[in-house]
């Protein structure tokens, strides 16, 4: 009996405790692939300087705006696409909308290419790069191949990835000679040859952000990241 009414005071301790701390703040974050280093010392830091823990979701910007659209509970989100954003802005789940960052597409791969049909020529094996319909790498690939006049050639061997970094992942383990990428992606490889595509053949690649509507901690971090944009130079971004 003496057990029993010892166990009860100790639980009832425990809950005045657990009732008396105060729950810790956090943030939820929606961010592209091709931005995992430097948001992940943007919220490195974010947390050290305010207390705030930060919840990174990364993924597909497609993926991720479909995910917000659907209900997904971020507070704020930024992607490898301008027209994602925009989206998202129209369907009045965002706002505060910035255009950040710029980026440049390339061609990653185990020998050197003068131009993308050399590609066909140096391989046997598929292409890789993200999926046009989710991964806006993929998309500026897909416009640069069709500007090229060579999509014929290679829509039917192209490995088509969950986001950019799996295009990456697919030529760093030798699963492809080539793959369509980010500078700043290609960049985290070393002893491979980097090819720079034309910026002419496909839509300017803008890194935008958003607000969740209504998000006070939301807003705190875009603030923060705003403020701290120049940390992304290092990784090969050019900020706006």
């Amino acid at each position: 009996m003496i057990k029993k009414i010892l166990f009860i005071l100790i639980m009832i301790s425990l809950m005045s405790c657990n009732r008396g701390k105060k729950e810790k703040e956090t943030v939820t974050i929606s961010v592209a692939a091709s931005l995992t280093d430097g948001i992940e010392e943007v919220a490195k830091n974010y947390t050290k300087d305010t207390g705030i823990e930060v919840r990174i979701n990364l993924g597909a910007s497609g993926s991720l705006r479909r995910q917000m659209e659907e209900g997904a509970p971020v507070d704020f989100i930024f992607l490898a696409s301008k027209d994602h954003i925009d989206q998202l802005v129209k369907g009045k789940i965002i706002d505060k909308d910035k255009h950040l960052l710029e980026n440049t597409l390339v061609v990653i791969g185990n020998n050197k290419i003068n131009n993308l049909k050399d590609i066909l020529k140096n391989t046997k094996k598929p292409l890789a790069m993200g999926d046009p319909d989710f991964v806006p790498a993929g998309r500026y690939g897909r416009e640069a191949l069709i500007s090229s006049d060579l999509w014929k050639d290679f829509k039917d061997k192209i490995i088509f990835t969950k986001d950019v970094r799996s295009a990456l992942f697919y030529v760093k383990i030798g699963e492809v000679d080539y793959s369509i990428v980010y500078k700043t992606d290609a960049l985290l490889l070393e002893d491979k040859e980097i090819y720079y595509i034309d910026g002419a053949l496909h839509s300017q690649i803008v890194y935008a952000s958003g607000v969740k509507i209504g998000s006070v901690q939301g807003e705190k971090f875009n603030d923060y990241l705003i403020k701290n944009i120049e940390i992304f130079e290092k990784y090969g971004f050019k900020v706006r």
